[in-house]
């Protein structure tokens, strides 16, 4: 009967160290954007006898900051904290304190603001909404037409669109609606002008006249882009994160490069996937650095438009919001190459010490 007993003890012991040790380290199914952009269709004809329907423009609120010149939006809310390229050709004026927005600028005019802030105007809408409120007083379309000159594009909302990234049209003005769709709140929200929609392509596009593209950016302001988003992308995390009640994480030097070096190995290979045929998974690239850790995660998202669709898009995949929501981590790093992004959250061994 003893003998039976230290069998079973130490199977235990056994089960316990084999679920410490992979429970350390966890990668997922990597995320790609379930938009293939630069494929939109070409449709014979233009779009100059379809007239459009639009809702009244908002009244109040951050949505009447599009259109807007540089000096009326210092004006009211003074000069960003930092200026950012994009891929895009206009520039992100980045505002941390009050109010806490992203705004695009190009020409000298906002084409966009972005928040996820709860105490943000963001009428006619509110952050943090139950999803059905909104169902309930919006008119939702799984097709919306967008009008420039003589041409018209017409995105189409997937199944996956039309639960989690609405698109709402106003008169010289649409908001996109990031949903959180295990909450059923609205997470954050983008009022975007009707030629930076199309430049982005942010849904399947179909198109009457001619397609708009933006300028491939040098590979030294492509450099720029790239480090703007690992900051936004930083940024972003620790902004879904205070929003669920899960801990900030500290951004670490040493996990921005292991994730950098990642996204630009998936880029140079031509892989998606957190195993490299070059330097390894997750555990490899760690130590390759030298990073001592007691737990390890790790995101991966590709083909995105930017930092604020690849967090959404691992907030509403359950395995990487997982990640995204760990609430045992301390320190995050973030790497982005073109389309690639990676995203690295650990607790690490001398955090663990300093807290015993």
């Amino acid at each position: 009967m003893k003998v039976i007993w230290r069998i079973i003890f130490l199977l235990v012991i056994v089960l316990v160290l084999f679920y410490i040790i992979d429970d350390r380290v966890k990668e997922n199914k990597p995320l790609e954007s379930p938009v293939k952009h630069g494929t939109a269709i070409p449709v014979p004809g233009n779009g100059e006898e379809m007239p459009m329907n639009q809702a009244a423009r908002p009244e109040s609120g951050i949505s009447l900051f599009v259109g807007k010149s540089l000096d009326e939006l210092i004006d009211e809310i003074g000069k960003p904290d930092r200026i950012e390229p994009s891929d895009y050709g206009y520039d992100w004026w980045i505002y941390n304190g009050d109010p806490q927005l992203m705004a695009g600028v190009m020409d000298g005019k906002v084409n966009q603001v972005y928040t996820t802030e709860l105490s943000s105007n963001v009428e006619p809408f509110e952050i943090g909404q139950d999803v059905k409120d909104i169902y309930r007083f919006t008119i939702v379309e799984s097709e919306v037409g967008v009008h420039i000159g003589e041409s018209i594009y017409t995105f189409t909302l997937n199944s996956e669109d039309v639960k989690n990234r609405l698109l709402i049209e106003y008169e010289n003005v649409f908001a996109q609606l990031y949903i959180d769709e295990v909450d059923g709140e609205l997470e954050a929200i983008r009022f975007i002008d009707p030629f930076t929609l199309v430049l982005h392509q942010p849904y399947d596009m179909s198109y009457m006249g001619e397609i708009v593209s933006a300028e491939r950016p040098s590979s030294t302001k492509q450099m720029e882009v790239d480090r703007a988003m690992e900051r936004q992308i930083s940024e972003l995390t620790n902004l879904y994160r205070k929003n669920h009640g899960v801990n900030e994480v500290l951004n670490d030097y040493g996990l921005s490069e292991v994730a950098r070096k990642h996204s630009k190995d998936m880029a140079l290979e031509n892989y998606f996937s957190h195993e490299s045929p070059v330097t390894g998974n997750l555990a490899d690239r760690l130590k390759e650095e030298e990073i001592e850790h007691r737990k390890a995660r790790e995101n991966i998202a590709f083909n995105y438009v930017d930092a604020i669709e690849a967090v959404h898009g691992w907030l509403n995949s359950s395995d990487h919001r997982e990640v995204l929501l760990e609430k045992d981590v301390t320190h995050l790093g973030t790497g982005a190459y073109g389309k690639y992004y990676t995203q690295v959250l650990v607790r690490l061994a001398e955090e663990e010490k300093r807290q015993q």
